[in-house]
Formats: C-alpha cells, sequence, structure tokens
C-alpha cells in the first residue's frame, strides 16, 4: 500500500540522518540514577541524555502523502482523466480511418486495412485482446500501416488501463511502454505510466511520465497535482509550486490542489498560513486524511500538544488503522508525560505497522517510564531487529539490570560502547558488571563475583580517563575497587567523585567503606556521621555508622544509632543488633557481613 512505502521511506530517512549525525566521545549526560546497599553495592547508570529525553516526531517536515487524500487519491483521480484521454484520441482516430481506406494499393494492404477495421471495431467494443491481436497481424501484413500502429498504441495503452486498475498494479508497465514506442505522442499512456511509477515509489520516472502527459495534452492539467506531490517529497519545493500555479490558472479547485498549497506552505514553514490552507482543504472533505493529518504536524510545531492530540485523534476516527497518525499521537503523549496513552498509541502503530522499529523503540522506552521492565526489554529486543543505535541498546542494558539478567544487561551494554565507546557507555558497562559481581556475593560465589570486578574495573579506568568530570563513573569505580579490595584507590576514586558531586549521600557511604576497608576506623565514623548528618534517614549510613563504632570499641554510640535505626528499618536494625551482640561476624579485610539472615541488597 501507498501509505506504507511513505512509511519506509520515513523510517530510512530517520536512520540516515541519525547516522550523519556526529558522534563525539563524549556525551553529556543530563541524568543518572543511584543505589545503594547496606554491604556495598553503590552504583550508578548514566542514561547517555536524559531518563525523560523527548522522542522524534518522525514526518515533521517529511510529507505523508500516501492514503485517502494524499498521492494515492490524487493519482485515482488522474485516472479518469487519463481514460477520458485515450477515448478522444480514439475518436480521432476513427476520423482518419476512410483517408486511410481508400490508400490501400495492393492486397496486402489490402489485407493489412482489413485487420486493421476489424481491429478498429474489437477496439470500439472495448476488446483489448482481440484488438491487439489484430492490429499485430495488419502489421505484419504492412509495417508502414501507420492506422495499425497508431491503433495499436490506443490499445495497448487501453489495456495497461485495465491491467493498471485503480492501484496501479506495475504488470501494466509493458503495456504502456509498448504504446509510447509505437506512438511517442501518446499522451494518455504516458500518464498513466506516472501514475503507476508514482505508486511504486519510482518518482525519478512517474515525473518525467507525468510531464510528457501534461505537455503532450492540456487536459491532463490535473496531473499537475500528483506530481506536484512528487515534488514536494523530494523537497523541490519551486516544482511544487509552479504545479500549484499550474492547477490555478487552470482553474482547477479540489481538494488536491488546496492540499498541494497547504503542503508547499507546511516545507516553507509558514506554519499559520499552512494550517490555513489545510482548514479550506477541510471545508471541501471535512475527512480528509492528509489534511487532518498535516494539522497535527504544524501543531506539534507551534508546541500545542492539546492541539495536536485532537488533530491526530481526528486523523484515527476518520481512518482507524492509519499508522503515522497513531505513531505521532504516541510521540506526543510520551513528551507531555502522558506514559499510559503513549503506550496505548504505540501499541496501535504496531498493530498496523509491525515492522517499525522506532516504533517499538519508543514503546520500550515507554515502558521503561512506567517501570515495567519485562515488556520494556520485549520491544527492545524487537527494535534490534532494525534499529540499532547507542540509546537503545543503552536504555535496553538499564531494563535489563531491572529485571536482574546482569550478563545480558552487559552484554547490551557492551553493544552500545562498541557503537559509541564514550564515557558513559564505558562507565555503564562497568555498572552492569560492578551488580553481577554483587549477585554473586549474596550467592556466595565469591570467585565469580572477582571474575566480574576485574571486568568492570578496566571500563571504569577507561571511564574516567576518557572524562574526569563524569562523577558517577568516579562512584562505580570506587565501588569496584572496594569490592576488590583496593581500598587506597578506591578512597581516592571515590575523593574525586565528591568534589565532582558534594554531598552525594551513596558516595561518602562508599568512602566510608574504604575507610572501613583500610581499618581507619576514625575516618570511617567521621564519613558515615557525615552521610546521616546529610540524610537523617538514611538506613545504610546509619548501619554502617553503628557496625564502625562497635569495630572501634565505642558499643554505647554503637547502640544509639541502632536505635535510631529501629525506627526507620527495623529489620536492618536487628542486622545490627546481630554484629553488636557478637552473632553475627564483620570480617574487617573483606568488609563482609556473614550470617545466616541475609542483608537485604539492591544491586542497582
Amino acid at each position: 500500500m501507498a501509505h506504507n512505502r511513505v512509511i519506509t521511506k520515513f523510517i530510512l530517512a530517520y536512520v540516515i540522518v541519525l547516522s550523519l549525525m556526529p558522534q563525539g566521545i563524549y556525551v553529556h549526560a543530563q541524568d543518572l540514577v543511584p543505589t545503594d546497599s547496606v554491604g556495598g553495592g553503590s552504583s550508578a547508570f548514566v542514561f547517555r541524555e536524559s531518563r525523560k529525553k523527548p522522542q522524534a516526531h518522525f514526518a515533521v517536515g517529511n510529507a505523508f502523502l500516501g492514503e485517502a487524500g494524499g498521492r494515492k487519491a490524487a493519482v485515482r483521480k488522474s485516472n479518469s482523466q487519463i481514460s477520458a484521454a485515450a477515448k478522444r484520441r480514439r475518436a480521432s482516430a476513427a476520423l482518419a480511418r476512410k483517408k486511410a481506406i481508400a490508400a490501400a494499393a495492393n492486397r496486402k494492404i489490402a489485407l493489412s486495412n482489413s485487420l486493421t477495421a476489424k481491429a478498429e471495431t474489437s477496439l470500439d467494443a472495448d476488446k483489448f485482446d482481440l484488438a491487439i491481436a489484430d492490429f499485430r497481424a495488419a502489421l505484419v501484413q504492412n509495417p508502414k500501416n501507420t492506422r495499425a500502429k497508431l491503433g495499436l498504441s490506443e490499445a495497448l495503452t487501453e489495456k495497461g488501463i485495465q491491467v493498471a486498475g485503480d492501484d496501479n498494479n506495475d504488470a501494466s508497465i509493458p503495456y504502456f511502454d509498448e504504446a509510447i514506442s509505437l506512438d511517442e505522442n501518446n499522451a494518455a499512456a504516458y500518464g498513466k505510466l506516472g501514475a503507476v511509477y508514482d505508486a511504486k515509489g519510482t518518482n525519478d520516472k512517474a515525473a518525467a511520465n507525468y510531464q510528457k502527459a501534461i505537455a503532450l495534452d492540456k487536459d491532463l492539467v490535473g496531473l499537475n497535482g500528483p506530481l506536484g506531490l512528487i515534488y514536494i517529497e523530494t523537497g523541490e519545493i519551486a516544482k511544487a509550486e509552479d504545479c500549484s500555479h499550474n492547477l490555478d490558472l487552470a482553474g482547477i479547485d479540489t481538494i488536491d490542489s488546496r492540499n498541494l498549497r497547504g503542503l508547499i506552505l507546511f516545507k516553507k514553514n509558514m506554519n499559520a498560513e499552512a494550517l490555513a490552507a489545510f482548514d479550506r482543504s477541510l471545508q471541501l472533505d471535512g475527512r480528509n486524511v492528509l489534511a487532518n493529518f498535516y494539522r497535527g504536524q504544524i501543531y506539534t510545531r507551534m508546541d500545542q500538544p492539546s492541539e495536536t492530540i485532537a488533530a491526530y485523534k481526528q486523523t484515527l476516527a476518520i481512518a482507524p488503522g492509519f499508522a503515522p497518525a497513531s505513531y505521532e499521537l504516541g510521540v506526543t503523549y510520551y513528551n507531555t508525560g502522558d506514559y499510559n496513552d503513549a503506550a496505548v498509541a504505540y501499541q496501535e502503530t504496531l498493530k498496523n505497522d509491525p515492522d517499525n522499529s522506532q516504533a517499538h523503540a519508543n514503546l520500550a522506552s515507554t515502558y521503561r517510564q512506567l517501570e515495567r521492565y519485562p515488556e520494556a526489554n520485549a520491544e527492545y529486543k524487537a527494535a534490534s531487529n532494525g534499529l540499532k543505535t547507542p540509546d537503545v541498546y543503552s536504555e535496553w542494558g538499564y531494563c535489563l539490570g531491572k529485571t536482574n539478567d546482569w550478563d545480558l544487561s552487559a552484554e547490551r551494554l557492551i553493544t552500545a560502547h562498541e557503537l559509541s565507546p564514550s564515557a558513559i557507555d564505558s562507565s555503564n558497562v562497568g555498572w552492569a558488571y560492578y551488580n553481577a559481581a554483587e549477585v554473586e556475593k549474596a550467592n556466595k560465589k565469591d570467585a565469580e563475583a572477582k571474575a566480574d570486578l576485574e571486568k568492570a574495573k578496566p571500563y571504569l579506568q577507561d571511564a574516567v580517563q576518557k572524562d574526569p568530570k563524569l562523577d558517577a563513573a568516579y562512584l562505580n569505580l570506587g565501588s569496584t575497587y572496594n569490592g576488590l579490595g583496593e581500598f587506597e584507590l578506591a578512597v581516592a576514586a571515590l575523593n574525586t567523585a565528591l568534589n565532582l558531586h558534594q554531598n552525594w549521600v551513596i558516595a561518602i557511604n562508599q568512602l566510608g567503606l574504604g575507610y572501613r576497608g583500610l581499618n581507619d576506623l576514625n575516618n570511617a565514623i567521621a564519613t558515615f556521621q557525615r552521610a546521616v548528618d546529610l540524610d537523617g534517614n538514611y538506613r545504610y549510613g546509619l548501619y554502617n555508622l553503628g557496625e564502625a563504632f562497635y569495630a572501634n570499641g565505642d558499643k554505647k554510640n554503637a547502640k544509639k544509632v541502632n536505635d535510631r535505626l529501629k525506627k526507620i528499618d527495623p529489620v536492618l536494625a536487628n542486622q545490627l543488633d546481630g554484629v553488636i551482640s557478637g552473632k553475627i561476624v564483620v570480617d574487617k579485610a573483606k568488609q563482609k557481613i556473614e550470617n545466616k539472615i541475609r542483608i537485604p541488597r539492591i544491586p542497582y
């Protein structure tokens, strides 16, 4: 269908534009997701831009010219003009028959003329196959029989129009090609051939044939409508304006001529004028899909989301399966923070355009906003079949982390890193491996945990080298060093993180763990105290402060801290009770709490 062809053009154009955008080494983060846990577990994922980055409107600046009211409708309307032109030629040819009959000089010529006359009778009766056969036979008898040659051109044109039908089947092309080879002035054949190539999306051939038809037959001036729409699609606005002017000179004022004027104004960014032009179109046909759709496009440009939504809803009320409108509706809902309605709109888009990779990616981001992570992962997977961008793989890696699929998370984030080796992407790979290690630790798989931390370390070292101001990378690196027992390096990295991001509570807590690992209990206590001073309800800081007091022999202060913790998190306070009472042993070298009651971890 025509609209599927145009949608494909949109997608290809969008991907090409993205591929041509500069991909620098540095990506400036606008959003990060910090997380923390009592036994360490402090890390941060960084979105490459913002976790609420607005989604892009595909069709803004790209004329949608398919479906009712667009290219397809304009081409169908041209069919009647082309058929009428063909019949006029037949009438003219009939006047020439009598003169040609009188010129028969010998038997072959006479036979040729007889076959020609028979063919003409069949042609007049719309028996095109019989006419074609007899015209061919006539030309065998007399190859110079101009009357038969022109008649065959007419018959082939009529047969081609029949085969093409309203949907412009390309099986008709050989008929038109032969008709034109027999009569280079066959305007009807050029016109219908242009319509067939138009339906195929072969713009150059469609335009060339429309131009020939218009030049040969002034009555085909209406073909300036579909020709102008081709020029809109190819960005040749001046030529589109010429077509519109030709329609005006001919006194043609139709829904197509008004839509063409609206599209020209739209492409020239004359938004108010374009809106007025489409409103004029709707005066002739309030259910015209193109006019309603482009009103939505214009309101998008004018940053009027309520009017945008209303226009797309009206479009969908007229054409419920019109995927571009439901897609644009999804983008508008998403960008206004209405994620539930955005999800519905994208689901509807994919019902009618299941291979739209960008719609899958947008729906995945919508599910991510709704914290429906398993569904998000399924949509990212579908999007990846046709869309391989660092944003898709980065967000996918994040959502896989949210479902504790850390190995897959790391794989996807590595792909994002390969596509865009930025500091953020390096940091996020380290984030995934670090959290994979946290899960392995919780499952008592120390060797596997250490292996994951060793994988995390080079990515995080690379991240801070690429961007010395990326606070999340220093946090993740410091947490990784802590996990590996490299406490001096951890303290240095975490102090850098805090120089970049002052009073960052989870980094302060992680720094305290670094001092604790060095058995520098005074600095550990002071650091944990700083964390709880900044956030009196910070349960992990309170836990670690109480444990550090106990390790320093200050059981009294340890109990005071635990009394505060009991009011905030009784379960965690019970764990600290176990430490203070000696039931839970703290291995200072590993900074690992070992007991039968697992201390809850939040690994991301």
